[in-house]
């Protein structure tokens, strides 16, 4: 393994501390022992190491600086790297917050979404509740009265039922029974042998229910109003249009016998 270029150096310190005590006993000697020309050109050479150990201590000090500065550059560039990071770190952080705090905003509208959607549901339910009891309600009233109508029908009273048939028609005029009282309405004047009344209820039903429940017995029961009038042409032509668009109706056979007689 390599020793570091620092170590090197102090080894070469070593040395030339070494030469250097190596020199100075040399020199000693000589002023005991007097010069020579031989001892001078030792001397000559020992100078010439003392400057070249001179040169290699300066090298060294020289290198001891570079070596000072790059680490002294290496420390700043790491200070700046971890300044860089740190910036970083921090803009990654207010990032986070943001969006954590839009987060929490979108979970805030969201059950606000949620809370105002269920009360639009609770609202509907309370509605549709409201309704539904409202609903019960009228159709309690409706049925009341048709069948008080009727009852009244059934028991002869006939001017009696044609009012409440009317008042069921005015009150419900878009219900299916309002079909039913329509007809029955013609019917307790054709029972009170009010035939001009009778002939204009069952032609108002006619009218309003071209495809109702009693279009059969309507037609037939105009056609014996004609009849009770003297008006046997209307007669006839009623009842031919009712033989036409029902001929296996009871009321279409009933009709085409009596044209018969």
């Amino acid at each position: 393994m390599q020793k570091c270029p620092i170590g090197r150096n102090k080894e070469k310190i070593m040395n030339l501390i070494k030469l250097s005590l190596v020199i100075g006993l040399m020199f000693v000697l000589l002023a005991e022992n007097g010069c020579s020309s031989i001892t001078l050109i030792r001397i000559k050479e020992l100078k010439q190491v003392e400057s070249h150990v001179d040169s290699l201590n300066a090298a060294l000090s020289s290198t001891q600086q570079e070596l000072l500065k790059g680490q002294k550059n290496q420390d700043e560039l790491l200070r700046l790297i971890r300044a860089d990071q740190q910036v970083r770190f921090d803009e990654m952080g207010q990032k986070i917050s943001s969006l954590e705090g839009s987060l929490s905003e979108s979970k805030y509208r969201l059950s606000q979404i949620d809370k105002k959607t269920q009360e639009i549901q609770d609202q509907w339910k309370a509605k549709a509740t409201a309704d539904s009891t409202a609903t019960t309600k009228l159709n309690t009233q409706m049925d009341k009265l048709y069948q008080i109508a009727a009852g009244d029908f059934s028991a002869g009273r006939f001017e009696l039922a044609a009012n409440g048939f009317s008042d069921f028609i005015k009150q419900f005029p878009d219900e299916p029974l309002s079909d039913e009282a329509t007809y029955w309405y013609a019917e307790c004047w054709y029972g009170k042998k009010d035939l001009d009344k009778a002939e204009l209820g069952y032609s108002d039903y006619l009218r309003k229910y071209r495809e109702g429940k009693k279009v059969c017995q309507a037609l037939y029961k105009l056609g014996l109003v004609f009849e009770g009038k003297r008006q046997l042409d209307k007669r006839k032509m009623v009842w031919q249009k009712l033989i036409a668009a029902f001929p296996t109706a009871q009321e279409a056979l009933a009709a085409k016998a009596r044209l018969g007689k």
